[in-house]
């Protein structure tokens, strides 16, 4: 196993961790959401709190886990030692890549209510009101990391484009979570467009609340951007082809080795300048 270094102190281990992790994650959200749907009657009663979590995509990710955790900890502030909120929490925040620490932290959080006893039912009724607004901050970060499968970057970045007069960035980031429609640079695109009685757009923005997530490559692609995405945020700007190489020919194995004439090499290499170059202008 390497010891590689890819950007302040994360290594392959860290990474394969994460990948590893990834599919529990979204399976866990996917089910909570169902169970949410199927009991909406009793879950979303009347006396739910009032919740939205599109305000976290307009966070940078590293404040974007760390408040959704907060979140999340302050929920089941009854039942946790506070210190323990505060561990999860300094773990996450000590990270240099939060993403990174994540899967450690949600694993720990999972074997310390796996060990509780049952909660009462005075504590399930205290409890169910705020209970869509903690999985909606769950629901966020599935949503962020999500965006990084399929475009290479978090929403708050494609919010951010938004900001900057980019409609595409705008579509791409409904398609994903239609609350995003909720961000105020999304907010104040849209009301341009409404004075401007622009049906073009109008019909565009239809088209992506309304039209499925697009398959954008195999699933060794998302993986790649994730990793890429990761190791951005941990303050790497570039990797070497030898380090290209190591981390997803040998390490992760989501790449295939050098082809004669070296085409894999150059497609890697392309590949990762592509995405990284990409988030370093957002």
């Amino acid at each position: 196993m390497s010891t590689t270094t890819f950007a302040n102190g994360t290594t392959a281990e860290d990474l394969r961790v994460l990948l590893n992790f990834w599919p529990t994650f979204m399976a866990d959200a996917d089910e909570a959401q169902q169970g949410l749907i199927k009991d909406q009657s009793k879950l979303l009663g009347a006396n739910t709190v009032p919740f939205a979590w599109c305000h976290y995509y307009e966070l940078p990710i590293k404040e974007h886990s760390s408040q959704a955790m907060l979140g999340f900890s302050q929920a089941f502030k009854d039942v946790l030692d506070p210190q323990q909120i505060v561990n999860w929490l300094s773990q996450i925040t000590a990270s240099p890549s939060q993403v990174s620490a994540i899967p450690k932290v949600v694993n720990l959080a999972r074997q310390h209510f796996d060990a509780m006893e049952a909660p009462s039912e005075e504590l399930v009724a205290k409890f169910l009101p705020i209970l869509a607004e903690t999985l909606g901050n769950s629901w966020s970060m599935h949503n962020t990391l999500r965006c990084v499968l399929y475009h290479g970057c978090f929403l708050n970045d494609l919010v951010e484009r938004v900001r900057a007069g980019d409609d595409k960035s705008l579509f791409d980031a409904v398609r994903i979570d239609a609350t995003a429609l909720g961000c105020w640079p999304i907010v104040e695109r849209i009301s341009k467009a409404a004075l401007l009685m622009d049906e073009k757009f109008f019909d565009s923005l239809k088209n992506a609340i309304n039209g499925p997530m697009a398959k954008r490559e195999q699933a060794n692609f998302q993986k790649m951007r994730l990793v890429l995405e990761v190791l951005h945020e941990a303050g790497a700007t570039r990797l070497s082809d030898a380090q290209l190489h190591e981390l997803f020919v040998e390490e992760l194995k989501l790449y295939a080795g050098n082809a004669k004439g070296g085409g894999n090499a150059k497609a890697l290499r392309k590949f990762a300048d592509t995405y990284m170059r990409k988030n370093t202008t957002t």
